[in-house]
């Protein structure tokens, strides 16, 4: 397949950043990250390591991630030159296309609240000039060609493991007839060196978000166990509803176009969380002032409701083997329902679940704290026992609710996106 791709060759690049200069003075600066970032195999400068680069930017993919999971459709395609167009008027800046491209390409401004990226300098592509980084680059390190490049290619080609149809040819290290370079220095620097490392997903960041799937969880829970029974329950439960409907937007760059994230119905889940949280308190509304609906239907518009908000994190990184977290919020939810309407087997048998889950997964994880785990643990236990011992029903309620409270911040915190630049010194590519 004939495609419009760059070209980077590792044994040329002197790290020099002229291609990122040449980025700024052909779209203007860019705040607070370039579009097009230069990665070093040593980011801590250690001297004893040997350095090499990786500048990267869009690739442009075939399969753009950015492109099929943004919920505004503010991305698109020119098919004549094969860019991958960011449209900033469409733009919510819920930066879920962060999450989604393997290449860190889309880029958050916070000073205008939407994404920027790489256009491919599309505008010099149509007048049959490269793009101004490879024009520009000193060395001849990146380079632009129109050339075939299959997607089998690609993809060995790739700085990051992912089958998208990338727009890169990386020409690797070349094997030196002297001796050859120990990998493990790059994976095993020393400790004292400390990197900055700023995580795009975090719990401190998503505090909005944290609170918005914990309150879904305690909505549909309550709904479907039916003990909203008279006016005043029914009015301060659609209030909480429209904090929860705040709370969703409150992460936005662009608040007052969120109305847009119903755009991408067809692929994205984060329009698809949208709609079903639209249609769930829709048909509460119905239900609680306009006439009777069977309460299974609007149950499980519920359910499904919490299903897409746990399917937005499958485009993250899981820091553990299997993508199954006990603090998702559709277990939260059962967790809840099961103490509302009583029932003390399927709560205990749901908690048991979780508790195996959570305890697999530290078993994985090398970072597992002792303390942090007996504290989880024991915000699960505590309510079984108070629940058994019927003992107050809004202890065990509130018990619960801190671990869940917990859960989700720890949920956030081991959630990670793609890092081209630690894939890049993981694996040195030689030929």
């Amino acid at each position: 397949m004939r495609k419009n791709i760059f070209i980077f060759d590792m044994n040329k690049c002197v790290g020099c950043h002229a291609c990122v200069v040449a980025c700024m003075n052909e779209n203007g600066f860019q705040f607070p990250e370039q579009w097009r970032n230069i990665h070093k195999s040593s980011p801590s400068h250690f001297p004893h390591l040997p350095l090499f680069y990786l500048s990267l930017a869009c690739n442009h993919c075939e399969e753009a991630p950015c492109l099929k999971n943004c919920p505004a459709q503010a991305y698109s395609r020119d098919e004549k030159t094969g860019a991958i167009i960011h449209h900033s008027d469409k733009c919510i800046g819920c930066k879920y296309c962060t999450w989604a491209c393997p290449y860190d390409a889309p880029k958050f401004n916070p000073a205008k609240g939407i994404i920027e990226k790489c256009t491919f300098c599309n505008h010099r592509i149509e007048d049959n000039l490269k793009p101004a980084c490879a024009n520009l680059c000193p060395v001849g390190a990146l380079d632009f060609n129109n050339t075939e490049f299959s997607r089998e290619e690609s993809l060995h080609s790739s700085p990051v493991p992912v089958n998208v149809g990338s727009g890169i040819k990386i020409n690797t290290l070349r094997n030196n007839t002297g001796p050859e370079i120990d990998q493990n220095l790059f994976l095993n620097q020393p400790k004292h060196i400390k990197t900055k490392e700023t995580p795009k997903i975090s719990a401190a960041k998503e505090w909005a978000l944290i609170l918005f799937t914990l309150l879904s969880a305690i909505l549909v829970s309550v709904y479907a166990s039916g003990i909203v029974n008279n006016i005043a329950h029914k009015i301060l439960y659609l209030g909480a509803g429209a904090i929860a409907a705040v709370l969703s937007i409150l992460h936005l760059g662009k608040k007052f176009r969120a109305w847009r994230s119903l755009s991408n119905i067809k692929n994205s889940w984060l329009s698809r969380e949208i709609a079903l949280f639209s249609i769930f308190f829709t048909l509460v509304f119905i239900d609680f002032f306009l006439f009777d609906l069977p309460n299974i239907i609007t149950a499980l518009i519920g359910i499904l409701y919490l299903f897409s908000i746990d399917m937005l994190y499958k485009l993250a990184n899981w820091r553990w083997p299997v993508k199954i977290h006990p603090a998702q919020t559709l277990f939260i939810g059962i967790s809840l329902y099961a103490l509302f309407i009583g029932r003390f087997e399927l709560f205990t048998g749901i908690i048991l679940f979780r508790i195996i889950l959570y305890l697999y997964r530290k078993s994985k994880s090398e970072k597992a704290n002792p303390i942090g785990i007996i504290l989880r643990l024991a915000l699960w236990i505590a309510p079984v026992i108070t629940f058994y011992l019927d003992v107050d029903f809004y202890l065990t309620l509130s018990i619960l609710l801190m671990g869940e409270i917990l859960g989700r911040i720890e949920f956030y915190n081991e959630l990670s996106v793609p890092e081209p630049g630690k894939e890049f010194i993981k694996n040195i590519p030689l030929k």
